[in-house]
């Protein structure tokens, strides 16, 4: 009896190093259950974690890049076109406050940079009708013969 529990000891000290635990870095996660069971799921990355050579690797390195959007604008011409409001719902107001908007046009960009509207502008305060758009951020890029003269980012609700 003394052997065997001898025996137990020593295979329990020697396995400890080689069992190794999981953890997650989850991204989403659920619990449901219903009359004819139960489900837990989760969403994420099973990560390990290494001690013995100096470094700490949890997960999987995920990149991502930051794009600006950028463009020429003519500094005399920023000051004097409005829109509003941003966030919208159904309306879009453009108003050239100081600037003549003869020969302007505007064209509606998706988020993956996707024309999606463009329409000639009539009157220096126009009202712009985007009810038929969903729910999405926007740009909107405000050109005048052939130059973009103001791009804005515009959110519908």
């Amino acid at each position: 009896m003394e052997r065997i529990s001898i025996y137990c000891i020593i295979l329990s000290v020697f396995s400890v190093p080689i069992l190794h635990a999981q953890s997650a870095v989850l991204a989403a996660g659920l619990d449901a259950s219903a009359a004819n069971g139960f489900v837990s799921y989760s969403v994420g990355q099973t990560t390990y974690l290494e001690k013995g050579t100096g470094q700490v690797l949890e997960g999987v390195q995920q990149p991502y890049e930051i794009i600006t959007l950028t463009s020429l604008e003519t500094s005399s011409e920023l000051t004097g076109i409005l829109l509003y409001p941003n966030p919208f719902r159904d309306y879009l107001y453009l108003d050239f406050t100081s600037n003549n908007f003869k020969g302007s046009e505007y064209q509606l960009f998706d988020a993956q940079g996707k024309l999606v509207k463009k329409d000639k502008i009539s009157q220096s305060k126009s009202e712009l009708n985007f009810s038929s758009l969903p729910s999405a951020m926007y740009i909107i890029r405000i050109n005048q013969n052939g130059e973009n003269i103001k791009t804005f980012k515009i959110i519908k609700k």
